[in-house]
């Protein structure tokens, strides 16, 4: 299907879809773990939606048969500059993966046909409702046995809390951008950051810090312990996956000012 479109894009429901990049960047090495996919969204004449308002238009089984076709997508074009040595983060809706009655099987041959393997896919579960929770934790754990990731997006939104971590077990925990914002404005939202880290990693999750747009950014995000860091302070999202050649630097120098 994505294939016979070309081009990187693919015609659906009277849109135009196609994939951004974004890397993420680890704060212990300064290189990119990985990027991850965002999708674009366009109708005729270059209207551009959000991918949010896309996917709550849908009834269940179109949103379920979106999210498939998105993921294909960005299989695709990740695997056209696919250096071999880095992670495709793939954003996932709670309801999509509920439904996959096969238990991630056929999810697997798709990626093995992009050339990728389970290893180097970490599925991020959206803070959106699944239907059923206790489905979406079997789900996940059936993924996680073949070899995929699991990540969780947007803690501190809708259902992304402490209550879905415990049912996922994700290795990643991707914190919401709002939570930096408060952090950077209030006194006491700077001193909670790193309790949130804290407890965050106290659940066995690796925690990234999303919307670091600038130095300030990136200094709270390290000091309160950070492992990952996404934004565009160290990289832009653009129609192909890239590293940043200063971001390293700009977390190395941002590390060195919290240690002076």
């Amino acid at each position: 299907m994505v294939r016979a479109e070309g081009g990187g894009r693919y015609r659906y429901g009277g849109m135009t879809l196609s994939s951004n990049f974004q890397p993420v960047f680890s704060v212990r090495g300064g290189e990119a773990r990985g990027h991850e996919a965002l999708l674009r969204a366009e109708f005729e004449g270059g209207l551009a939606l959000r991918a949010r308002a896309v996917f709550l238009s849908l009834d269940p089984a179109a949103r379920t048969r979106l999210d498939w076709v998105c993921r294909a997508l960005h299989l695709r074009n990740f695997a056209v500059a696919d250096s071999g040595n880095r992670k495709l983060f793939l954003n996932v809706h709670p309801q999509a993966l509920a439904d996959d009655r096969d238990e991630g099987r056929g999810f697997v041959e798709l990626v093995r046909f992009y050339g990728l393997t389970p290893e180097r896919v970490v599925l991020e579960v959206l803070e959106t409702d699944s239907g059923n929770e206790a489905r979406l934790g079997e789900a996940a754990a059936a993924h996680r046995a073949l070899g995929f990731t699991i990540a969780m997006d947007h803690f501190g939104q809708a259902h992304s809390n402490f209550d879905r971590i415990a049912m996922l077990r994700p290795k990643i925990v991707k914190a919401d951008r709002s939570i930096l914002r408060q952090a950077l404005g209030e006194t006491q939202g700077r001193r909670m950051l790193p309790s949130l880290v804290d407890m965050l990693r106290d659940t066995g999750a690796e925690v990234a810090i999303k919307g670091v747009d600038s130095a300030a950014d990136a200094i709270n995000a390290i000091e309160a312990g950070a492992d990952h860091l996404q934004g565009f302070l160290l990289g832009a999202p653009s129609r192909m996956p890239r590293d940043e050649p200063l971001a390293r630097d700009l977390i190395e120098s941002a590390r060195h000012l919290i240690a002076a």
